[in-house]
């Protein structure tokens, strides 16, 4: 077994969109051994506060890993999906998965600034503010920005900004 694979699982194409169907397995992997490890604090502890709140870690991991699936598919959750004129980015998180989606055909031009540590994704709208948000692909992050310059309609304006000097801020990070 590859368990570098098992803990970071590559991306995969397709459906017009980046998912990693290898972090189902990953999240399923983590709800049993919460639950594993609920069912032995309970049985062979008597810790039965302990026990509950690992039951219910794996119940909420679980109960999400069941919503994400049946929301997005077997495929899981898309790390960058465009489809149908609209715009999909997974933001970070680490209790409740956030996402951000985008209307393509309000946007006029696309600006990526920063780097793999800290990408922030600037949707300038043909009318009304603009849309922006930062988030982390780390090691995915040059495949993700290959992926959105492919995808782009071509009448957004795409534009890759160099990262910052060290201390420098990323422009729009006042706000």
């Amino acid at each position: 077994m590859n368990w570098r694979a098992f803990f970071l699982p590559p991306l995969v194409e397709r459906d017009q969109g980046l998912y990693r169907p290898g972090l189902q397995t990953l999240e399923l992997f983590k709800s049993s051994v919460l639950a594993a490890a609920g069912v032995g604090v309970v049985a062979f502890g008597q810790m039965y506060a302990m026990g509950a709140v690992y039951l219910g870690l794996a119940g909420f991991l679980g109960w999400r890993q069941w919503a994400e699936r049946r929301k997005f598919g077997p495929a899981g959750r898309p790390l960058v999906r465009i489809h149908d004129g609209t715009a999909l980015f997974s933001l970070s998180s680490r209790w409740v998965p956030r996402q951000q989606e985008i209307v393509l055909r309000e946007v006029k031009a696309l600006t990526l600034h920063g780097d793999f540590i800290r990408r922030k994704f600037v949707f300038e709208r043909r009318h009304g503010d603009a849309i922006r948000f930062t988030t982390t692909y780390g090691r995915h992050d040059e495949r993700v920005v290959e992926f959105v310059r492919k995808h782009m309609p071509a009448r957004v304006r795409l534009e890759i900004k160099d990262a910052p000097a060290v201390g420098g801020q990323i422009p729009g990070d006042e706000l």
